[in-house]
């Protein structure tokens, strides 16, 4: 080899390896105790995944995209947290970046799967274009392991696990499958609303529907001072300040997305942007 190349190959030899160390350390998750029982892991993408611990094991909320599985298993052990522990798996709706992987979790750890009923033909298949897996126009090509969901849910439910209580609301806006978990002063919110007043992408292919969204949010104000657990962020107290942002963020989308979802009458988007303001 010729003076100077094996020089430069080394060099380049540890540059590949320098960006493979940057490649691991952005896909690793991040793990935080939020409270003594409750604890949230946060890959580089998709959504948040939580883990509440009972005395009859672990109840998990969502698990995020399927190929982030290793590293939030590593995450969870890190803070000494069995997944084999967990003893029931929430969906708080059906898109791929927030239970895309609940089919792994659900086979691997064998604890049952309880979902709102519009998400289990979508999770079975599973459809790809529903969950958005699949949205080429978003850049978006993931997998979506299949789930069977083994506790239907259509709202006013109560779950005990351990002694605490997970009372299901239904929570039709963002999509269709949407529900909020409410655990004591804690509410889990899914991409209904975020910390800074933001609201889930409505998308057709879902069944978004902009007038339900806001009454989803109305019905909000209930749990204002309750910790807001949402699928992307940082946890919030729930206001009536942030609630109302979200609220006129969703309005503005009523008389303008007929199709996404249910559309209703011109009259009543009418009726409804007034008594909302």
């Amino acid at each position: 080899m010729p003076p100077g190349i094996g020089q430069a190959v080394q060099r380049t030899r540890s540059k590949k390896m320098s960006q493979q160390k940057n490649i691991a350390a952005d896909n690793a998750c991040k793990a935080a105790r939020i409270r003594p029982n409750l604890f949230s892991f946060r890959p580089p993408d998709g959504g948040v995944v939580y883990l509440l611990d009972t005395s009859d094991g672990l109840a998990l909320v969502d698990t995020g995209f399927l190929r982030h599985r290793n590293s939030i298993t590593r995450a969870m052990t890190s803070l000494d947290l069995d997944p084999r522990r967990i003893s029931i798996g929430f969906v708080s709706h059906f898109h791929a970046d927030h239970v895309g992987g609940m089919g792994w979790w659900r086979k691997r750890f064998g604890f049952p799967v309880a979902a709102h009923e519009t998400a289990v033909q979508a999770m079975a298949k599973p459809d790809l274009i529903a969950t958005g897996a699949f949205m080429p126009y978003a850049g978006l090509n993931e997998q979506f392991a299949k789930c069977a969901v083994d506790i239907t849910l259509r709202g006013g439910e109560t779950i005990i696990r351990g002694g605490i209580r997970f009372r299901i609301i239904y929570a039709p806006g963002h999509c269709v499958s949407s529900i909020h978990i409410l655990v004591s002063d804690m509410i889990f919110v899914g991409d209904t609303i975020f910390a800074n007043g933001g609201i889930g992408w409505t998308d057709v292919h879902w069944g978004s529907n902009p007038e339900d969204y806001v009454e989803t949010l109305d019905r909000l104000r209930k749990f204002i001072g309750c910790l807001a657990l949402p699928a992307h962020g940082d946890p919030f107290v729930l206001s009536d300040r942030v609630i109302s942002k979200a609220v006129k963020t969703a309005a503005f989308h009523i008389p303008f997305e007929h199709g996404m979802g249910c559309p209703r009458p011109p009259s009543r988007y009418r009726n409804r942007r007034r008594r909302i303001g």
